[in-house]
């Protein structure tokens, strides 16, 4: 009798164990991030240095190297979406798969401008301007005092759901240029500047580790 009654008791406290993770799981990045409250300065300073190692590559005397095998063929200055007045004027991203639907903002001050959303690196393309890539870096979370709503629409939480074959959207000057995704990676540094659009984010923790999304247009 006490043997089963032990077991009752071990099943019982493994239950409510699990039941109380799965409750704080999808507040942990919250707790995280007002536990360690320099935690997003740390990562907006991350995002820098990966600009910052793009900005030296490209400056740097190379070979132009050979496509990717996986990449989609493209060509240099492809015809231009037509002119949609019923878009917005502000240049935008949409990601349509994980819910991201953010302004795209341009500036020197990364850490300001992550604050504020997803930030375009200078030096690098624009989508009618695409000889060197588009590279768009957010936080994967961002800052406590971001909103709910704001957070799903201008962070790069779920980027890493994304897959090849996926579908990224750009609006410029009221213009929607489609990319299509053809690589993903985890690494330090951006690998593939044959693409024409470069997503990255963090890690949700302070790691040197991040995200790339690699995509070719596709209209």
């Amino acid at each position: 009798m006490f043997p089963k009654k032990r077991l009752f008791v071990s099943i019982g406290i493994m239950f409510w164990t699990l039941t109380l993770v799965f409750a704080v799981l999808p507040s942990w990045p919250h707790l995280y991030y007002r536990l360690q409250p320099q935690a997003s300065s740390l990562l907006a300073s991350t995002i820098a240095d990966t600009a910052t190692q793009a900005q030296e590559t490209i400056t740097e005397p190379r070979t132009t190297p050979s496509p990717s095998p996986t990449s989609v063929p493209t060509t240099n200055n492809p015809e231009l979406p037509p002119v949609d007045p019923s878009l917005p004027e502000e240049n935008g991203l949409i990601i349509d798969k994980i819910g991201v639907r953010g302004e795209i903002h341009d500036g020197e001050d990364v850490e300001a401008i992550l604050r504020t959303g997803i930030w375009r690196v200078p030096d690098f393309g624009t989508p009618p301007e695409n000889l060197q890539p588009i590279i768009l870096a957010a936080h994967r979370w961002g800052y406590l005092e971001w909103s709910a709503s704001f957070r799903k629409l201008n962070s790069f939480y779920h980027l890493p759901q994304l897959k090849v074959g996926d579908t990224i959207k750009v609006i410029w000057e009221q213009r929607q240029y489609e990319y299509k995704v053809y690589s993903t990676e985890t690494g330090t540094a951006i690998t593939d500047y044959n693409a024409k659009l470069v997503l990255y984010t963090c890690q949700l923790w302070n790691s040197p580790v991040r995200f790339f999304v690699y995509a070719n247009r596709s209209n």
